[in-house]
């Protein structure tokens, strides 16, 4: 689902905004947190300054913890320590008490 796929368009859902925000990314490497200098800024006490980064490495999307206070959650699952993971069509990422769903690739 990812493989060739250049755009990827996420839906940002925090618990400090009422409304999901969604985002199209062209390749290239963004830091996900709660720093107004984040590329993707999540108002979310429980997500750290710098939390994760997304980015496209041939011809696919990777999400990866940058030693996150409170983790990062893809499908349930901890990613922290893991090194960069893959994302597919449909996940959903924790970060404290936000979520992001990726929802398609183009």
């Amino acid at each position: 689902m990812g493989a060739g796929s250049t755009f990827i368009i996420l839906m940002l859902k925090s618990i400090s905004v009422p409304t999901s925000q969604v985002i199209k990314l062209k390749p290239g490497e963004y830091i996900i947190g709660r720093d107004p200098s984040c590329d993707i800024v999540v108002v979310d006490p429980y997500v750290s300054r710098a939390h994760a980064k997304i980015f496209y490495r041939e011809g696919r999307w990777y999400l990866e913890d940058l030693g996150s206070k409170n983790g990062t959650y893809i499908d349930g699952e901890d990613v922290r320590n893991r090194g960069a993971v893959e994302l597919k069509e449909g996940v959903e990422i924790v970060l404290g008490f936000s979520a992001i769903i990726v929802k398609n690739f183009e």
